[in-house]
């Protein structure tokens, strides 16, 4: 595919040069006429741009972007591509110098705007930076940046009319029109219209905007004008409807008040732009994938609050797919001391388990469950080692949870009490597991995971057979595009000599979960009871290629050369 795509940029670069009129991305150049040459120079820079952006590449993205707006600073298409590659590839210093150059070009270019008048709003120059954003660009995506950098300006320069008009009206979807509302309330606030203010934070809760950053800004305001007891309901609730928070502001700010102190942050005018353009990338750009855009409004977050650490790990988690090593660059520049700092280490450790590097991954969460030892990264490490069959160490960590929790959270959040059901039943405690199962069921009757493991267990013990079938048909129901649900189901019929039965449930599974070492050896049994005898052969083998456990292989390798009578099932 690659030398198919350079053949191609070779083509169209030679047809660009022996074009009569030449061959660019706008026909920009081609008017004003350009030499023919310089199009082909350009349109083939573009290209590799193209291409290196299409394979996530950002510094090559940004070097030929670059490299064909030197060539085309009248271009606006290429303008706008070679900064958004520069700026994406975290080239602070090449984009500024490539803005300067494209306002001087085309004064109402969105992005070249956005940034400059970013770098001045940063530095607390709000004078320049009024001057750089007063103007309306026509671009719907970022004009809406723009005024909201602005409106703070103009805020601080005393300017308060004109600061809320940009606020009442600012461009763009209903989500970032709700949230230039709360920055006006915001700035309402100090200034005695608590009510209003408080008004305007509840229409936003109701739309679902910003929830955990509308609750911290109206307990600060609540603190500020002395109601310490409305801001410490406002928090509590929050805390208790997101199950408590283990570290982060929410948390630190709950402290303050239990202690019967006011709330000690306040914003600075950089902070409050920097979060609600984290929210608009976070809560409306990403759920629509939008998600270059998404990136743009991040990076301005972090730019003009280079602490603003929930946008680094919005940012990283943005990347992590094709650009790993950014992502750890973003997780790693987050302090011990950050309100996010847990949440960092817990996403650098997910990006080594996903390069299959787990030594890497557990060192980390190991440090970090010394550092912070708080529910959250216990948790995290416990899933770790089931999910890498440490059941021995598993076990411990999801004891010591479950004996921490209250009997209203374990209502709240059962997975610790599944997961210890879990490393008991393979640690052959099974009457402590099935104790721990019916604690679940008994919560959540419709836990279709409960359910399943529950009733396969029973079923592969060979006990309970009926009650344990009546518990796998509900699984299924609730979850019937679950091809480990399906699976049991296949295996209880199995169990039960029903194998036309098991057959139909099993290559149902197969079908839903194709890379199952475990459902695909359990067709390859009933294939043979069925006497499909090649065909069970063939699944057995398939099975092996999908990183079965140590018992599935030593088993699976049994049947190929025994048949199913070769091993105990």
């Amino acid at each position: 595919m690659f030398r198919k795509y350079l053949l191609s940029v070779g083509a169209l670069a030679l047809l660009s040069a022996c074009a009569s009129t030449g061959t660019t991305p706008s026909s920009s150049s081609a008017s004003k006429g350009a030499p023919i040459g310089k199009n082909a120079q350009i349109f083939s820079d573009y290209l590799i741009g193209s291409y290196s952006n299409y394979i996530a590449d950002a510094r090559n993205r940004s070097e030929f972007y670059g490299r064909a707006f030197e060539e085309d600073t009248s271009d606006m298409g290429l303008a706008r591509r070679a900064l958004t590659a520069a700026w994406m590839d975290s080239d602070v210093d090449k984009t500024l110098n490539l803005a300067r150059t494209v306002t001087k070009a085309h004064p109402k270019e969105a992005f070249s705007r956005s940034v400059l008048g970013a770098k001045a709003f940063a530095a607390g120059d709000y004078r320049k930076a009024s001057n750089i954003l007063n103007y309306d660009t026509g671009d719907v995506t970022l004009q809406s940046a723009i005024d909201l950098m602005r409106a703070w300006s103009e805020h601080e320069l005393g300017n308060t009319p004109e600061s809320k008009d940009l606020l009442e009206d600012l461009s763009g979807w209903a989500y970032i029109k709700v949230l230039g509302q709360v920055q006006r309330a915001i700035m309402d606030g100090p200034n005695g219209d608590v009510e209003n203010s408080l008004t305007v934070f509840d229409l936003a809760d109701s739309a679902g905007v910003a929830k955990t950053e509308i609750a911290l800004s109206r307990a600060r305001l609540l603190s500020a004008s002395g109601d310490s007891d409305g801001a410490l309901k406002v928090l509590s609730e929050l805390d208790e409807e997101s199950g408590g928070f283990d570290s982060g502001p929410v948390k630190n700010y709950l402290d303050e008040l239990k202690a019967n102190q006011p709330i000690s942050e306040t914003l600075t005018p950089q902070q409050e732009v920097s979060w609600t353009m984290t929210e608009a990338a976070s809560g409306f750009f990403i759920r629509n994938r939008a998600f270059d855009v998404a990136e743009v409004y991040l990076r301005h977050a972090i730019f003009i609050d280079p602490d603003n650490d929930k946008a680094k790990i919005w940012l990283a988690a943005l990347v992590e797919e094709d650009r790993q090593d950014e992502a750890l660059r973003l997780f790693r520049s987050i302090k011990d001391d950050s309100d996010y700092a847990v949440s960092a280490r817990l996403s650098e450790a997910n990006v080594f388990f996903d390069r299959d590097e787990d030594t890497t991954a557990m060192k980390i969460l190991e440090k970090a469950n010394r550092d912070f030892d708080n529910f959250t990264t216990r948790e995290a490490l416990g899933r770790a080692r089931l999910i890498r069959e440490n059941y021995k160490e598993a076990l411990p960590i999801y004891e010591a949870l479950v004996d921490s929790m209250s009997e209203e959270e374990l209502k709240d959040n059962t997975l610790p009490l599944y997961f210890r059901a879990i490393c008991y039943e393979r640690e052959k405690q099974w009457e402590k597991a099935v104790v721990d199962f019916e604690k679940v069921l008994e919560i959540e009757p419709d836990d279709a995971d409960a359910l399943n493991y529950l009733g396969y267990t029973w079923v592969d013990r060979g006990e309970n057979l009926s009650k344990a079938f009546g518990m796998i048909e509900k699984a299924v129901e609730l979850e019937p595009e679950s091809g480990a649900i399906v699976d049991s189901l296949g295996w209880a019929h199995y169990k039960l000599g029903r194998y036309t039965q098991a057959r139909i449930n099993l290559e149902k599974a197969v079908e839903l979960t194709p890379d199952s070492a475990t459902i695909i050896d359990h067709l390859g049994d009933v294939y043979w009871k069925l006497g499909r005898f090649r065909e069970a052969g063939y699944q057995w083998k398939q099975a092996l290629d999908y990183d079965p456990t140590d018992k599935e292989r030593k088993d699976i390798l049994a049947k190929l050369k025994g048949g199913l009578s070769a091993v105990s099932n």
